[in-house]
């Protein structure tokens, strides 16, 4: 769920500073952060210093139009997971099929329902941020599962050591081997 008092960063990519504007208005919200630049180019650019949790892009720009921009923005590590909707005049299904297989979330048509992109922002606001808390409770899982690994590992070996002091010696023994083959291994 979305905590209200989270914001959101949301960066418009649109050449039409009318839309802009009009998008900048509609979402004017306390928990949005709106930038706004006229064009792929220029969103490739700014993203890394913003990084918005969404995108809203229009398709039909000059030099690099929202399909390429999608499709690096797709392409990047860093911006892959960053939800893309196009906001855009190509009402045909072929477009928008196309503008979905490039890895974009949603499609709104313009002329733009308000009502519509309000609610499809909230939602995929909403679901990018459950994704990245799921994504820290999977790391804080895994680090709680190779601590206890490592705890179940040390306890074997004080048991074996308290059976009798051969094997105790033995296990003494390969764990300093282990360790310096780690150590050889890692240096490598």
């Amino acid at each position: 769920m979305i905590n209200e008092a989270v914001e959101f960063s949301i960066l418009i990519v649109d050449d039409n500073p009318t839309n802009i504007d009009v998008l900048r208005q509609y979402l004017k919200r306390d928990e949005y952060i709106i930038s706004a630049v006229t064009s792929g180019e220029k969103a490739l650019e700014i993203i890394p210093k913003i990084n918005p949790e969404l995108i809203l892009l229009d398709i039909m720009m000059p030099g690099m139009d929202g399909y390429q921009t999608c499709k690096a923005l797709k392409a990047s590590d860093s911006t892959k997971d960053i939800p893309v909707i196009f906001v855009t005049a190509k009402t045909e299904t072929k477009d928008e099929q196309f503008g979905l297989e490039l890895g974009a979330v949603d499609y709104i048509t313009k002329p733009i329902s308000v009502p519509i992109v309000l609610a499809r922002v909230k939602t995929q606001l909403a679901l990018y941020n459950q994704q990245r808390e799921l994504e820290v409770q999977v790391k804080q899982r895994t680090r709680e599962l190779e601590d206890t690994r490592l705890q179940i590992i040390r306890r074997l070996g004080r048991a074996g050591e308290y059976k009798d002091n051969e094997t105790g010696m033995h296990v003494i023994r390969m764990s300093w081997y282990s360790r310096i083959l780690a150590e050889q291994i890692s240096s490598n």
